[in-house]
């Protein structure tokens, strides 16, 4: 009797799996470090995202502050944003190195899609302006977006940049498949 409660739970437990496959994206993470700037812990990520049939790489970059183009506060613990690197592995190594060539000219910028959402990635992009800033004896990007007279922004050091990039160099030379 236990043996068929068991395999009765099983299958009850299999079959949510199999429900859910076309509704939610497929997530892998293939680099991730735990960041300490200005007293606000922030999770920086890269990871990969398949979604109905489409895959796309994305550099997660943490919380964003409100404010203006000095002063920042951090209040929304929930919505992040998501960077577009590329479709392929060898596109995101791409855009990552150039994002790190832009940390070494102080005040240079670029442009970006993003998307700023609570869970994941989704189809409501927008643009996002980089700005590389030297803070003493750090350099940093900047990740900002203009919204309602408002400046989002949050920031990632040159040396956590130069890590995600190493990570994803490792990655791809263990999974030759995904260049």
């Amino acid at each position: 009797m236990k043996k068929i409660l068991i395999a009765l739970l099983a299958l009850a437990l299999g079959s949510g799996a199999f429900a859910q496959s076309g509704k939610l994206p497929i997530i892998m993470d293939i680099a991730n470090i735990e960041t300490n700037y200005s007293g606000f812990e922030t999770d920086l990520s890269v990871f990969s995202m398949e979604k109905d049939g489409h895959k796309g790489y994305y550099l997660c970059v943490g919380n964003l502050g409100i404010g203006d183009n000095d002063i920042q506060i951090l209040f929304d613990p929930v919505f992040k944003l998501f960077i577009h690197l590329g479709d392929t592995l060898t596109g995101a190594i791409e855009t990552l190195t150039s994002l790190q060539e832009l940390a070494k000219q102080p005040g240079g910028t670029m442009q970006l899609t993003g998307s700023f959402s609570a869970t994941f990635p989704n189809d409501q992009t927008e643009t996002v302006t980089v700005t590389s800033r030297k803070l003493l004896l750090t350099r940093l990007l900047e990740f900002s977006l203009e919204r309602e007279g408002y400046v989002r922004a949050t920031h990632v050091s040159k040396s956590d940049l130069g890590s995600l990039l190493s990570s994803c160099k490792f990655y791809s030379k263990i999974h030759p498949k995904e260049q």
